[in-house]
């Protein structure tokens, strides 16, 4: 396309075509301004824009514009004005401003010949510039190829020049072959940035802001989030979770914050609006938001209408997706070997001897070779899913109204099982200028409808046994024919198939967010504008669990009812705001800001009801479900009161100052602590504009500028909206006043109790961020490299601090205690190039952070990662160490014979483990006290990782596009605790297909119940304990470093290859102005040696839980999928 249009341009000079201006009415009032300034309002009322040579035009120059419904042609004119030698050619939207030159002289040397090529600064043929003898009107312009050749006399001066680039000039040229390089002309290419509440120049930038190409990083199906990972160096998603630069608060939110076109918490429509994204990762770039900006920001601003005729965009994705990895579990046979296995080693002596051991085996498992099922339970639980997404979006506009409008749709569906989620918004965003006032507004609505199942225990459906079938059509009557798991093991784990086929729920959700704004231009340099925001959300869930008998021995296996749940919740959310800008210069000064009021307020509420019935067998209304009734409400509200403000100031684009302010007030404080007050401050020093550094460097360094930062910002995310009251139950709490007479039961009334104890000292918690860094650009801009380092000071923290039992009202007061302290460094490089036709860029990052814990107050230490199997926590935070490190005991191997675990004795000779053998952990007595207790417990391991990693690779050639995203984390640890009961080893619960490579300190060989004689080999080379019955050691039952695995990994996020039609081809259509197609995998390999599924381990986001894989016995697992994906997007 580039080629093109380039093409168009020599077609035009070569045939001498003045192209006129499309007639409009145009009116425009300005008085006093600079010839720049009158450039840019014409902009923005009309479209219209102008490409000149900064050389060529006097942009201080002041002027006075009064048209009213002119030409395009008076416009330019007035805004010319004085300007000495210079024409204008309008083509299309683009005013083209060059210098006249003079006529020849009439006498002239004797002509010679000059050759060339025009390059730009990447290397690629420059088409159509012009190359003339200054002074004459002789010229040419170069070709497809970038060549030329011109015949002009002695001694005379050459220009090249090109529209958007700095003309250059030659002297004494005649005869010789020149390679000509044009670097474009900052005057009319300046990169912006949206910064909080505004935009600023890239190059004016004294903050950390990472700034992402959508067209790049947005070509695989996945959204912002998926974009994120791997792209931005500090930035980290794992689990769905986004954490920038590190842990931000132990036990508040650690989300960041999305703005969306300004509006706080909005919503994207969909991928294909996006047009910028940028992180905002400091203090000095995110203290603008106040409380809400601790955690960094995301802020996305989608596409707009543009000034003249309809256009049409049309996109749309398919795909489908697999679990990228599947764990391999014992089959049948070996499965009632290893329950043979169990017991024969269990069993005393005599007991092998005469073969009394085999009565404790299942029945099932008496004949290995002969099971009744052969069930894959790993099949039953996991699901191919495809989706589907269509996008369609018209926009175009006029003098006083643009507009963007779309509708986008989007399906997921699981096969084999009633699974899907649907979901159509629409959306629309309009602006208009009308002389001084711009308004406009958005407005979004979208409806999801989605029908799902219980998800299961992925834990549960691993131990289900092989050899038990999914379906017993004897149990057609009682369970809907599903098998009664357990029944031949005595497993009290039910059938998780009959859960997620049957326990059935739907949900139906709207969602609405409306935005109107108006603007008013008081002076040239001072607007002023006016927005409101409202957003609403409600849903409706139903739930139906048909009454079923799953399991003998309980566990959740019996409900002898119907069950109906529902829930009816939603939320709505109001904001105003009213923000002033300026935007002056003063010679080479440059001052501009904002500053403004914001207000906020929420409303959330949620109704549940459960009802049990006997008869009704499906979804239904409420009073069919009258048997033990209950119902639930709340109602939560919230409200911000804010005050902001910010100044920033220039000189000649070398020396910057940045100064925000924010001082935000709270309703989850009590009166007297409401407001926080959150500076921030930061400077810049683009050094490549120094005299001295130009003569230095100008033949390779582009721009390298200095950058230090030193800000405040708040966060309130620990604490609930009624922390600093207290709350009163009355429910569940009776006093007893005995029998009141003989003939009567006790008698007792309700006994209100605090239920959580108040604190009204509560107050933000603040952090202290300072940070420096560099951007570097060189080679022509082919080279870009961003550094920083960071430091980040937490204090007064939310934390949950415990209460003695004696205080008699709840077990933790929320309490501004403690404090923690992160630095870190980010490196992130870009090289970009073009070698003829083949184009590519590569771009790495690294990154760092290193977390301690200085201060908890009152609190020895915080616990997390709670194992509900164990009843005891694996992460414990103190002051001196990284939040979050697993704590457990350390071991020493396994024990390689009995005489080795007998003779592991104190200095009295007593054994340290009593009932080891064997095949056994060995845990080591750290403290030498002669006894194996919780004060042997230790850091074992840590879930922040030493290092991350990010690669984007990208290549293009000739209409194709190929790229490519890894990201890893090194250094980095999980505590696996699947293993406690997948590799266990202790009871009839099936395993992980590791168990086969368990310890046996001899050959094992024993005849089973059905007559099978098994002989399994001896195996000392092993680090997985052996196979017990009870586990009488308590090698799983025991948190040791035995379940920390090294979780490090670098994986492939996805790879996409497209291809974009000829402009040539598609213009024959006469309706398709551009069509790309492309197709792709997601998560095609990870580099790992964790075991499980995946070692991205989600937590809910809860700080204390990082890094707990399988944490509740009921553990739903999480697992990435790999899929594969085809799309196509057109424009009309």
């Amino acid at each position: 396309m580039r080629y093109f249009s380039k093409a168009m341009l020599v077609a035009s000079a070569a045939f001498c075509l003045n192209l006129s201006a499309y007639s409009q009415d145009i009116s425009l009032k300005i008085n006093n301004v600079t010839v720049k300034e009158a450039m840019e309002r014409l902009k923005k009322d009309t479209g219209y824009s102008f490409v000149f040579s900064s050389k060529d035009v006097n942009t201080s120059k002041r002027v006075s514009i009064s048209v009213n419904d002119a030409t395009i042609e008076d416009v330019v004119k007035q805004i010319l004005k004085g300007q000495q030698s210079l024409e204008y050619e309008i083509q299309g939207k683009k005013i083209i401003l060059k210098r006249i030159t003079n006529s020849p002289s009439k006498s002239q040397s004797i002509p010679g010949k000059v050759t060339g090529k025009v390059l730009d600064v990447f290397g690629e043929p420059i088409i159509g510039a012009t190359v003339k003898e200054v002074g004459t009107t002789n010229g040419t312009i170069s070709d497809l190829d970038g060549n030329f050749i011109l015949e002009i006399s002695d001694n005379s001066e050459l220009e090249v020049s090109y529209i958007g680039f700095k003309a250059q000039k030659f002297q004494n040229v005649s005869g010789q072959n020149l390679s000509i390089v044009l670097k474009e002309d900052n005057e009319v290419l300046e990169e912006v940035v949206v910064v909080g509440y505004g935009v600023q120049k890239k190059a004016d930038l004294t903050s950390s802001i990472a700034t992402l190409n959508p067209s790049e990083v947005l070509k695989a199906p996945g959204g912002i989030e998926s974009a994120l990972q791997g792209n931005i160096a500090g930035v980290n998603v794992s689990g769905g979770k986004i954490r920038i630069r590190g842990t931000s608060s132990i036990t508040g939110d650690t989300d960041p914050l999305w703005v969306v076109d300004g509006v706080i918490g909005g919503e994207v429509p969909n991928d294909d609006e996006i047009e910028t994204i940028q992180v905002l990762k400091d203090a000095a770039s995110a203290a603008i938001y106040g409380v809400r900006g601790a955690n960094g920001v995301i802020v996305v601003t989608t596409k707009r209408g543009k000034s003249g005729a309809p256009q049409i965009s049309f996109n749309s994705y398919w795909g489908s997706g697999t679990p990228s990895k599947k764990l391999k579990v014992l089959n049948a046979y070996d499965y009632a070997v290893y329950a043979n296995e169990l017991f024969y080693n269990a069993a005393t002596p005599q007991a092998r001897e005469d073969g009394s051991w085999r009565a404790s085996v299942p029945s099932n498992n008496a004949n290995p070779s002969n099971p009744m099922a052969e069930t894959d339970w790993w099949d039953e639980y996991f699901f191919n899913n495809f989706y589907q997404k269509y996008d369609l979006a018209v926009s175009g506009g006029s003098d006083v109204l643009n507009y963007r409008l779309g509708a986008t749709y989007t399906s997921d569906d699981k096969s084999g099982v009633e699974r899907r989620n649907q979901s159509q918004n629409i959306y629309a965003y309009v602006q208009g200028t009308k002389g001084r006032f711009t308004y406009g507004g958005r407005l979004q609505l979208t409806y999801s409808n989605n029908k799902s199942t219980a998800d299961g225990s992925l834990q549960n459906i691993l131990q289900l046994p092989p050899n038990e079938p999914v379906y017993d059509e004897n149990n057609k009557d009682i369970n809907g024919g599903y098998y009664q798991t357990g029944m031949g093991d005595g497993l009290d784990i039910p059938n998780q198939v009959f859960f997620i086929h049957e326990d059935r729920n739907k949900t139906k959700s709207y969602r609405g967010i409306a935005n109107v704004f108006g603007e008013l231009k008081i002076f040239d340099w001072l607007k002023f504008k006016l927005s409101y925001t409202y957003s609403y959300y409600s849903s409706n869930y139903q739930r139906f669990r048909p009454k079923f008998v799953l399991a003998s021995g309980g566990g959740g296996g019996v409900q002898n009812y119907n069950l109906l749940e529902t829930t009816n919740s939603g939320n709505s959310r109001q904001q105003v705001e009213g923000l002033f800008t300026f935007d002056k210069d003063f010679g080479n000064h440059n001052i501009s800001g904002i500053a403004g009021l914001s207000s906020e307020t929420y409303y959330t509420y949620t109704r549940g009801f459960s009802g049990r019935s006997q008869e009704q067998t499906d979804f239904g209304v409420e009073n069919l479900f009258q048997d033990d009734v209950s119902s639930s409400g709340t109602i939560t509200e919230e409200a911000y009161y804010s005050v902001l403000a910010r100044l920033m100031y220039s000189y000649s684009g070398k020396y910057m100052f940045t100064a925000n302010f924010r001082a935000d007030e709270s309703s989850k404080f009590a009166k007297g602590n409401r407001w926080g007050y959150f500076p921030s401050f930061s400077i810049g020093w683009r050094i490549s504009e120094e005299p001295w550094m130009k003569k230095l460097t100008d033949n390779w360094m582009t721009n390298l500028k200095i950058r230090a930062t030193l800000g405040w910002i708040g966060s309130a995310g620990g604490v609930g909206n009624y922390a600093y009251q207290s709350v009163v139950n009355t429910v569940g709490y009776t006093y007893s006043f005995g029998k009141q007479t003989n003939n009567s039961v006790d008698s007792s009334v309700p006994a209100p109790r605090p239920s959580s104890i108040a604190n009204r000292n509560l107050s933000w918690e603040t952090t202290c961020d300072m940070g420096v860094g560099f951007d570097l650009g060189a080679f022509r801009d082919r080279l870009t490299i961003t550094f920083d380092y960071y430091k980040r000071n937490v204090k007064d923290m939310l934390l949950n601090v415990q209460l003695p039992n004696s205080v008699g009202a709840g077990s933790s007061v929320v309490m501004n205690a403690g404090s923690m302290t992160n630095w870190g460094i980010e490196l992130q490089a870009t090289w970009r190039d073009k070698v003829g036709d083949f184009e590519y860029s590569v771009s790495p990052n690294f990154s760092f952070y290193r977390n301690n814990v200085t201060d908890l107050g009152n609190a020895e230490s915080l616990v997390g990662g709670f194992l509900d199997q164990l009843g005891t926590n694996v992460t414990k935070t103190v002051v001196g160490q990284p939040v979050a490190q697993f704590w457990g005991y350390r071991t020493d191997g396994l024990f390689k014979t009995d005489d080795e675990a007998i003779n592991y004795v104190n200095s009295k000779g007593e054994r340290l483990q009593p009932s080891a053998a064997a095949g056994d952990l060995k845990f080591v007595d750290l403290n030498n006290d002669g006894k194996i207790s919780e004060e042997d417990k230790t850091f074992i391991g840590s879930s922040i990782p030493t290092a991350s990693v990010g690669l984007n690779l990208s290549f293009g050639y000739k209409g194709f596009d190929l790229s490519m995203l890894f990201q890893g984390d090194l250094g980095i640890d999980v505590y696996n605790n699947y293993k406690s009961t997948l590799l266990a080893g202790k009871a009839l619960h099936n395993q992980l297909e590791d168990i086969k490579d368990c310890f046996r300190a001899t050959d094992v060989t024993f005849t089973t119940a059905g007559g099978e004689t098994i002989h399994l080999p001896a195996n000392t080379d092993t680090d997985i304990p052996r196979v017990i019955s009870g586990d009488p050691n308590q090698n799983s039952s025991r948190a040791s470093d035995y379940f920390v695995e090294d979780a490090s990994y670098i994986r492939c996020n996805n790879i996409t290859l497209g291809y974009s039609f000829n402009t040539n081809v598609l213009s024959k259509l006469k309706i398709i102005s551009r069509l790309r197609i492309y197709a792709g995998v997601k998560n095609p390999f990870t580099i790992t040696g964790y075991s499980m599924l995946d070692p991205q381990v989600p937590n809910g986001g809860a700080t204390l839980d990082r890094g707990v894989d399988g944490r509740f016995y009921t553990f739903v697992g999480y697992y990435s999928q790999r899929e594969f994906f085809a799309g196509v997007q057109l424009s009309f």
